[in-house]
């Protein structure tokens, strides 16, 4: 015994030499944890120091996003306000009412623009003197006289007409809110009314705009391009109406740019440091300024900063006295004892052993080799094999079981410094001596291998059990050895069932497979490649075919000879049906897309022809099996796909286009033609389809019958509808050409004597006869029509002076003046004419009505059968 002992101090002789290597790791926890500390204390001053400047280039940013948000909402309020405008302007222009103030159409557009803009925006209409009515207007009574200098500062800003202009803030009522206002001129006077106002609530605005202005220092303004201040939040006395840049030096620099940023001493406003954002508004010449306190983000860094100190004190102290008791306990866990050479190094088994405070003393070569421990060894070095973060909790729990003095078994994972994995089974004793324990003895053993194969057996067993297919396992005869609960279930056979009465014949519905031996039942490549796949028939307990998808696997023993034969099946109805289903509607939608007078070609993402139906076969002179496959450019040649090429691309790019095309077949055609995405069921675009339809004869039935509804049924010549509708196209071009036109109003005299005499019937006769000389008399491009009864109406678009229309009225005069031969009567009448002359710019067609019907009235009472015309007055 007291060799023994000697042998076991030995090595704790030995183990003085790695006193200073101990020493020194004890020196490097210390150094760890003061690096960890300065970097933690690193990260506090980062924090303390650098973080406030970023908090600020946040805040900056988000400031910005506001703005970017707040312009938005602003620009969308400007544009319903010059929607509403234009709207009207448009409204009055086209409709030219008698009297707009009272016109009850007028006052239900207003009132439908008003709700559209939810009530923030009212329309006005006004005159030169500033004089403005809210529609409807009852009395005629202005509901507001803008300010003579307002008035005058609109003139003066107002370069052209119907450009919106944007002027200061007024109240329309003495004590009422304040409004902003948008004024435009119109396209066309309407008597005396010539301006349009919208005013935009001063006070929703602001309600509208100031959830962007955040914190207690938060601020919004807008100013005019000139400066002038429209709107502030908080209302800030003596802020709107004044110029910025008059009053503020430097303020025109800042705010030069589209969009910017910049840090305010408040000089303009209340005196209060704020940092300013501010968004351009080009197209209304205004700047949206947002405003907010500095200050915001560093208070709360600040309590931020101080928390951030106290915890990292905490956690330095804490540091500090955790290290220090591990220390000792690492201290006390280094008592080495001498080597314990009571076991033999020839044993296959690890065998080792422990003193009392569970410290490793001696190992042989089976245990060094399992725990790839090299070199001397140490007490611990078996934990090494545990990850660090759970070596003391391992520690202690082996220490506990040691102090049991019981025999004892566990398992343990532990992963080997090469990497691997392994399970490891120890068995322990304890060691007595003079009835005292002195340690424990034990032996380990790998069983990792033979682990594995008993969870991978487990496994492939749960697997076999769960899975909905049927497996099967025949031996070399076809005897059926295994069948997993899917396969009894599709067999009809109980759990319980004697499997050897079954074998292979059971699954086979071919009589002449189930009368060859097993083995040459199985597929040729199964025997010769050792595995098949494929798609096969089986028969269940029923008696019916049921589609498997079938996978057989032979298995060989060291001879060659076949040992085991295992069987998958997987029962593919629904894939089957599945597929007949999808063949089914494809044959239908083909079927369909064949007999549908409509042309269909079909391209990939490549731009490739993949199909094309009878019609477009037919319209273009093609054959479809030439082209499947090619490019449509090829097909379709350079010119008409450089023409067709952005449609294609944007469906291709998901969108569906709709447009109507002329085309060159064997005549020319009109086709209404559609691009469309190719999608399949994931959403991805596979290509694109073009769908055409000949619309040739429907666009020309539908040209007849606007034809017909414009032409007046007994003398071929325009109705009022017709001529007004040419005569407003015939001016707009007069406009663009900058050229003179005239109208002319014609009204027979005598002609209702003819009627009254002779009967209606010579009547039609007789203003048949009359078109047909006012045919003779114009050019082409002249319009000319009967606007019912014996009214006529001629317009010359474009004449070289106002000379030329009295001498066309003269032509006219004598051409109708001239006797009559209907049948075996002879018939004279007059006509009296009124025209008015226009230059192209100011053409407006009521108006020239209103003049040529004056002249016509004149021409009348001077006695008839004369003309009577002029240039438009006005």
């Amino acid at each position: 015994m007291a060799q023994e002992v000697g042998q076991e101090h030995q090595p704790s002789t030995s183990s003085r030499a790695w006193r200073p290597h101990l020493r020194l790791q004890d020196a490097g926890r210390y150094i760890a944890l003061g690096l960890s500390l300065l970097m933690m204390w690193g990260v506090v001053a980062w924090f303390v120091l650098v973080y406030p400047q970023r908090l600020l280039d946040d805040q900056r940013r988000e400031l910005d996003a506001a703005a970017v948000t707040a312009a938005t909402q602003l620009e969308s309020v400007l544009r319903d306000a010059e929607s509403n405008l234009r709207t009207l302007d448009l409204w009055l222009l086209t409709r030219a009412p008698d009297a707009p103030l009272r016109d009850a159409s007028l006052a239900q557009l207003a009132e439908t623009l008003r709700s559209s803009s939810r009530e923030i925006v009212d329309v006005m209409v006004g005159d030169e003197q500033g004089r403005f009515y809210r529609l409807p207007t009852l009395d005629a009574q202005s509901f507001v006289q803008l300010p003579p200098a307002q008035l005058g500062a609109l003139r003066e800003r107002a370069h052209a007409d119907h450009v919106l202009q944007i002027g200061e803030p007024l109240r329309l009522q003495p004590g009422a809110p304040l409004k902003l206002p948008l004024f435009m001129r119109m396209s066309a006077h309407q008597g005396e009314l010539g301006l349009l106002l919208a005013v935009i609530d001063h006070d929703r605005l602001v309600s509208l705009l100031k959830p962007y202005a955040r914190g207690e220092l938060g601020a919004l303004g807008l100013l005019r391009s000139d400066g002038l201040g429209l709107l502030r939040y908080p209302m800030l006395e003596g802020y709107i109406g004044r110029s910025m840049y008059d009053t503020v030096p430097g303020s025109r620099e800042r705010l030069s740019g589209a969009h910017g940023s910049f840090v305010s001493r408040g000089g303009a406003s209340d005196g209060l440091e704020r940092r300013v954002s501010f968004r351009s508004l080009d197209d209304y010449g205004l700047k949206l300024l947002l405003a907010q306190g500095r200050d915001a983000a560093q208070i709360q860094h600040r309590q931020h900063s101080q928390l951030l100190f106290f915890a990292s004190l905490l956690i330095t102290l804490l540091a500090v006295v955790i290290t220090v008791m591990l220390d000792r306990l690492q201290r006390q866990a280094r008592d080495r004892e001498a080597m314990l050479a009571a076991m033999s190094d020839a044993l296959p088994l690890g065998l080792f052993r422990c003193d009392a405070s569970g410290a490793l003393r001696y190992a042989n070569e089976s245990y060094r080799r399992l725990h790839d421990i090299q070199g001397a060894l140490q007490g611990w070095d078996w934990l090494k094999l545990v990850p660090e973060a759970q070596r003391e909790g391992v520690r202690q729990r082996w220490q506990a079981r040691m102090s049991q003095r019981e025999c004892d078994s566990l398992s343990a994972r532990v992963l080997l410094p090469d990497g691997q994995r392994r399970r490891f089974q120890i068995h322990t004793a304890p060691l007595i001596v003079g009835g005292r324990q002195d340690g424990v003895v034990g032996t380990v053993e790998d069983v990792t291998e033979r682990e594995l194969q008993q969870e991978a057996q487990l496994t492939l067993h749960a697997i076999f059990e769960q899975t909905p297919d049927c497996i099967a396992q025949f031996d070399a005869r076809g005897r059926m050895v295994y069948l997993n609960p899917a396969g009894r279930l599709r067999l009809g056979l109980e759990a319980q069932a004697v499997l050897p009465e079954h074998d292979y014949r059971s699954f086979l519905p071919d009589p002449e497979k189930r009368a060859r031996d097993f083995l040459a039942a199985l597929p040729e490549q199964a025997m010769a490649q050792g595995h098949w796949q494929g798609r096969s028939t089986v028969l269940d307990h029923e008696g019916q075919l049921v589609p498997v998808s079938c996978t057989v696997l032979v298995h060989r023993d060291a001879r060659q000879q076949v040992r085991m034969v295992s069987v998958l099946l997987r029962d593919v109805s629904e894939q089957v049906l599945a597929q007949q289903e999808r063949e089914r509607s494809e044959a239908t939608l083909k079927a369909v897309a064949e007999e549908v007078p409509l042309m269909i070609a079909v391209l990939d993402r490549q731009q490739r022809l993949l199909f094309c139906n009878r019609a477009y076969e037919q319209q273009f002179n093609m054959q479809r099996e030439d082209w499947i496959g090619r490019s449509v450019q090829e097909m379709l040649g350079p010119e008409e796909y450089e023409r067709a090429l952005p449609q294609i691309e944007a469906a291709l790019a998901g969108q569906t286009l709709t447009l109507e095309r002329s085309a060159d077949f064997q005549q020319r055609r009109l086709l209404q033609v559609r691009y469309a995405p190719l999608q399949l069921d994931d959403g991805q675009i596979a290509g694109m389809v073009w769908v055409a339809r000949d619309i040739t004869e429907e666009r020309a039935e539908q040209a007849r019958l606007l034809d017909a509804s414009q032409t007046d049924p007994l003398t071929q010549l325009l109705n009022r509808a017709g001529f007004e509708q040419r005569a407003l196209d015939a001016l707009e071009r007069a406009r663009q050409r900058q050229r003179l036109c005239c109208l002319i109003y014609m009204d027979l005299d005598r002609f209702k004597a003819v009627n009254d005499l002779h009967g209606h019937p010579v009547g039609d006769a007789l203003l048949q006869a009359v078109a047909g000389r006012l045919r003779h008399v114009l050019r082409q491009q002249d319009l000319v029509a009967r606007l019912g009864g014996d009214e006529f109406a001629v317009l010359l678009p474009e004449i070289p002076s106002v000379a030329n229309a009295e001498s066309v009225a003269a032509k006219l005069l004598q051409a109708v003046a001239r006797p009559y031969l209907i049948d075996t009567l002879s018939l004279d009448i007059g006509v009296s004419l009124g025209f008015c002359v226009c230059a192209g710019p100011s053409a407006d067609l009521a108006r020239m009505v209103t003049q040529a019907d004056a002249w016509l009235y004149e021409a009348k009472r001077a006695g008839r059968g004369r003309y009577r015309g002029g240039l438009m007055e006005g």
